[in-house]
């Protein structure tokens, strides 16, 4: 396993982030997204150690104003997210078509890019889900006030574009998640009716945070890593 670092030009800044290459070499075929907050790239690197260890490479990137890639929130908004994404992905020339993995705000970041992506798997843990208002709105006490508002999720365009996903889906969900409301988790189930592949991991007693939840228990991020791969690689 072999880590390298990059760095993207994004308008007036940088995006940094790693390459996490399997011994065997090869392109990233995945790229990972992580959530907001205080979430950096670094949450999935064990997660990407493993796979690479099993011949998978992949990448993953501080969105702006996380981690290495400095900048402002309030500079940015759900809809420059994914404009991060396409600026990455064409950076790094990643193959086509490449897998999304994400986390929490990624998970909404990785559905609105369906579309332009067309990514032949999804890995969501613990996805969240934003109304169309949300899309544009700066990261802030506007975005703030709009999921606050916020009181149905089935018109969220992430699963407006999940359903017409046609790839292969895999949920990673905590069975106490207090963040993710339900009828997200419910929507995100059942929304993907054209997915070549529809599977749920349920984590018993885990919250929200399910990578520092993951890193200590061996067995549950062995079982987890697993069906990622399996995944990924459109094995059963």
């Amino acid at each position: 396993m072999e880590l390298s670092n990059f760095q993207i030009p994004f308008r007036s800044g940088a995006l940094h982030g790693s390459i996490t290459s399997a011994a065997s070499g090869g392109a990233p075929r995945a790229l990972a997204l992580h959530g907001g907050g205080r979430s950096t790239r670094q949450g999935f690197q064990p997660l990407l150690t493993s796979l690479a260890e099993r011949g998978f490479s992949s990448a993953s990137f501080d969105f702006h104003g996380h981690g290495e890639s400095v900048g402002s929130l309030a500079d940015s908004s759900l809809q420059h997210r994914a404009e991060q994404v396409l600026a990455v992905a064409e950076g790094l020339q990643l193959p086509r078509p490449v897998s999304l993995i994400a986390s929490s705000m990624g998970g909404h970041v990785a559905c609105s890019l369906i579309a332009a992506l067309a990514p032949s798997a999804l890995v969501l843990y613990c996805p969240a889900a934003y109304e169309d208002a949300a899309q544009t709105a700066p990261f802030g006490p506007s975005f703030q006030a709009i999921i606050r508002a916020t009181t149905s999720f089935s018109r969220s365009p992430a699963f407006d574009a999940l359903e017409k996903f046609e790839g292969r889906l895999l949920l990673v969900l905590g069975t106490e998640d207090a963040v993710i409301p339900k009828a997200v988790e419910h929507e995100y189930a059942t929304r993907a009716r054209m997915a070549r592949r529809v599977e749920i991991l349920r984590l018993e007693g885990a919250g929200h945070h399910l990578h520092a939840w993951l890193s200590a228990r061996p067995s549950e991020f062995e079982r987890v890593a697993s069906r990622v791969l399996a995944t990924l690689e459109d094995r059963a």
